[in-house]
């Protein structure tokens, strides 16, 4: 018998170090209570219903934010959240600057219509924290053939942050109180995988084999994913600007129009996960999630730090209100190369749902 090929993208996290930075971050630090106001600026969160999105959504309403987009899949749910919202903060009184809109991130057409409607609907828009997410105890398929937490996760995601990022940059060229904010959720779930997937010759065909299907397994990639994606998007952009103004002096240190990041909440007493299908955890779980578990309140402080944070966090990954390293095999020439491959094969489908996506954002 031949001896097995050797892989050609070895990815082995370090399991032990992601372990500690994760205890330490959940047993010892606290995520700041944001002060920063988001007075004039208009914030769209996703997923916003309930959990994380939620408390989000109640920081920057609390924060001043002068118009709050609730994108939500089930808009009766999305009102009861506006309405918990403005109950809860009483030293805002403008409820109407809360707008429930419609946003389905497994439906493409869903997710490009609600991209459309903030392209013509609304003057400007500083900051979108794109929440939305699933973490599915079952393989199920989207409508389009994609495995449903790729979908949403990964692919809808994306789709929606590039063709929301043309108005951000619309905001800076246009409003010069605002320093635009495309900050999109992630995990320290990243650090956990191997990523055996990405040596398939197609990525995404075998992201939708259901055999090979496990809940949190999958739930990793996804996440890895979101970061290799907002990595790659930087450094295409940065290339870009850099290319536009070589012959401008100190070109390298101007500020981005739109800083983007990644954070990471934490481990939370979240929704996510939570499904009829799902089996209930075991008793040393719960027993662990009561002790390490943030609340969503704690939680939801790292989106609102993320959305207001310095140009020094635009592709970085943020973890209680500070830049913090991704996976130490991201750094390296694997890393790079497994970052281009995501790229190339996630866009060749970005682009099929939406022709010109790239060329919009200027790439």
């Amino acid at each position: 018998m031949a001896p097995p090929q050797p892989l050609e993208f070895p990815i082995q996290p370090k399991l032990g170090h992601s372990i500690g930075v994760f205890l330490c971050s959940q047993l010892f630090r606290t995520p700041a209570y944001p002060t920063n106001s988001f007075a004039g600026q208009t914030v769209i969160v996703t997923g916003s219903n309930a959990g994380l999105g939620l408390e989000a959504a109640r920081h920057f309403y609390r924060l001043g934010a002068a118009r709050l987009i609730l994108a939500v899949r089930t808009v009766s749910k999305g009102q009861a959240a506006k309405e918990d919202i403005a109950r809860s903060i009483t030293s805002q009184t403008d409820a109407d600057s809360i707008e429930v809109w419609p946003l389905d991130q497994s439906s493409t057409p869903s997710t490009l219509a609600f991209a459309e409607r903030v392209r013509t609907g609304l003057p400007r828009v500083d900051v979108v924290v794109l929440n939305a997410g699933l973490n599915n105890p079952t393989f199920q398929l989207s409508d389009e053939g994609y495995e449903q937490t790729v979908q949403v996760n990964v692919l809808n995601t994306f789709l929606l942050a590039l063709a929301l990022l043309p108005k951000l940059n619309h905001t800076k060229a246009n409003f010069s109180d605002s320093t635009p904010h495309l900050t999109v959720i992630s995990s320290e779930a990243h650090r956990l995988t191997s990523f055996p997937e990405i040596n398939a010759p197609d990525l995404y065909a075998k992201l939708n084999e259901e055999r090979a299907y496990a809940q949190q397994p999958r739930y990793q990639v996804s996440k890895l994913l979101e970061v290799l994606l907002v990595r790659e998007l930087v450094a295409r952009l940065k290339l870009k600007s850099a290319a536009a103004s070589e012959s401008e002096s100190n070109s390298n240190n101007k500020a981005p129009p739109v800083i983007i990041n990644l954070v990471n909440p934490g481990l939370c007493n979240s929704t996510l996960g939570s499904s009829p299908d799902a089996k209930p955890p075991s008793l040393l779980v719960r027993l662990l999630r009561g002790v390490l578990d943030r609340t969503t309140e704690v939680g939801a402080r790292t989106y609102v730090l993320a959305a207001s944070a310095l140009a020094g966090s635009h592709g970085e990954f943020q973890s209680d209100g500070l830049n913090q390293e991704v996976e130490a095999w991201i750094y390296t020439d694997v890393g790079r190369r497994v970052q281009r491959k995501v790229w190339e094969q996630t866009v060749r489908v970005l682009e099929a749902r939406r022709p010109g996506i790239l060329e919009g954002v200027g790439l």
